[in-house]
């Protein structure tokens, strides 16, 4: 597969690496795996590492997600693009597969259900940091400098010489979409070919059918209530929401809390089912949201990102909740040498 865009960049996939993958991946069935409550581009990538293995040689697959896909456009991808993932909260019969696959996240983040004890044979991520004990994993492709996992599953079935089918090209175009925001966060020049590629071979009907996916009411509800919690600093914005409907809450406010002039970060917190979730965004260029989310993390909290995008999440009790948020954000606040309560963005 070879496209117009993708060959001006060069891929460090050659068939060396696709036999290292090969070997990883034994005699099937893979186990594929996200990390909890996946995006677009978990969903895609795990469909995409499926349909490369599957296609090339013959290796059946399953791919399963823990958490919640709430998201009304996460829901529309799951159901129109991505159906063949199955959901589970726990990981049965490990054993009976020859392999297990991590995609867009890795041992060790503390966001996914692969057990503290068990090796993982791939992982494909990109994102910071690069935990321990990668060294042992028999393939592994961790670029924090690119976007969107989907821009490295897509030079993998490009050294395969494999074209992705509509609905394939479609997932694989709105995980780089979203991840990057059309391009505009965080994007590097393999995921602006990827993207210019990609626009050629997908279904535009369902992509509309996924991008303009109805809101419910509750929707609007939190997002006004994400509104009204956030307080203005000098360069930051901070929103504690409280207890929130579903657990990838806390991006969608940072993403649009971010966009404030003269906001140089974002950080959004809330609570689900005695979890804390937070996001982190920012806009510097010399400012690594995923470093920097390593800096507030409260233990035994795990969090990770790259370039302006991070997040984390720490398990507590109820009674936890507020000590540990006021805790984080007075970290932030202090990296950020922000002073003073602060001022509410809605008066």
């Amino acid at each position: 597969m070879n496209g117009i865009f993708s060959r001006i960049i060069e891929n460090p996939i050659d068939q060396s690496q696709l036999k290292k993958l090969r070997s990883a991946a034994g005699a099937g069935p893979v186990l594929i795996l996200t990390h909890d409550n996946p995006d677009p581009d978990a969903l895609a990538s795990g469909k995409a590492l499926a349909y490369l293995l599957e296609e090339t040689w013959a290796l059946s697959t399953r791919l399963v997600y823990s958490g919640l896909v709430a998201r009304s456009e996460n829901q529309a991808m799951l159901n129109i693009l991505t159906p063949e993932w199955e959901h589970a909260e726990t990981l049965n019969n490990l054993d009976d597969y020859s392999a297990i696959a991590l995609v867009d996240t890795q041992p060790g983040a503390g966001n996914n259900r692969l057990p503290d004890l068990q090796s993982a044979e791939i992982v494909i991520d990109h994102h910071h940091p690069l935990r321990e004990g990668l060294d042992t994993v028999p393939y592994i492709d961790m670029r924090p400098d690119v976007g969107a996992t989907v821009s490295l599953l897509y030079q993998h079935l490009e050294a395969a010489e494999i074209w992705p089918d509509s609905d394939l090209a479609t997932a694989l175009f709105y995980g780089l979409q979203t991840d990057t925001q059309g391009l505009s966060r965080g994007a590097s020049a393999l995921d602006q070919s990827v993207y210019f590629d990609l626009l050629g071979l997908l279904d535009r009907n369902k992509l509309i059918q996924v991008e303009r996916a109805g809101l419910s009411r509750d929707y609007f509800r939190a997002f006004s209530l994400g509104l009204r919690a956030a307080r203005i600093y000098e360069h930051s914005i901070v929103a504690d929401m409280g207890k929130i409907h579903r657990p990838d809450f806390p991006a969608e406010i940072a993403d649009l809390l971010i966009r404030l002039n003269d906001a140089r970060a974002a950080l959004s917190l809330g609570y689900l089912d005695q979890t804390l979730y937070f996001s982190l965004r920012s806009k510097l260029s010399g400012m690594d949201a995923g470093l920097l989310v390593q800096e507030i993390i409260i233990t035994p909290g795990k969090g990770g990102g790259h370039g302006t995008m991070a997040g984390g999440q720490v398990h507590l009790t109820s009674q936890e909740y507020d000590d540990t948020t006021r805790k984080i954000i007075n970290r932030f606040l202090n990296i950020m040498d922000e002073k003073g309560e602060g001022e509410l963005l809605l008066n």
